[in-house]
């Protein structure tokens, strides 16, 4: 509680900083680019970006991993007779 004639000062859990956040999370959930999005948040580098907002980029790599795939194609899984028991797995 602030005292009489003390100016209000927001925190960092409230307003526009937690819009921002929303934002740029929103942002690469839809797969646009970090450097695109670190352009729009006026970072100056993707770097920083990166730094805050990496968490919120599920497919990571799984692009990368698709195009090796199909430029490779699909490799079948090998687990060797000794790695098997009657139960599956080991």
């Amino acid at each position: 509680m602030r005292e009489k004639g003390q100016r209000w000062k927001a925190s960092r859990k409230d307003g526009f900083h937690v819009l921002r956040h929303t934002y740029a999370s929103v942002i690469l959930e839809a797969g646009e680019s970090v450097v695109t999005l670190a352009r729009w948040l006026g970072h100056s580098s993707p770097t920083i970006t990166l730094d805050h907002y990496a968490h919120f980029m599920p497919e990571a790599g799984g692009k990368g991993r698709a195009g090796i795939d199909s430029l490779l194609g699909t490799v079948p899984e090998y687990v060797p007779e000794a790695l098997v028991s009657s139960h599956g797995r080991i």
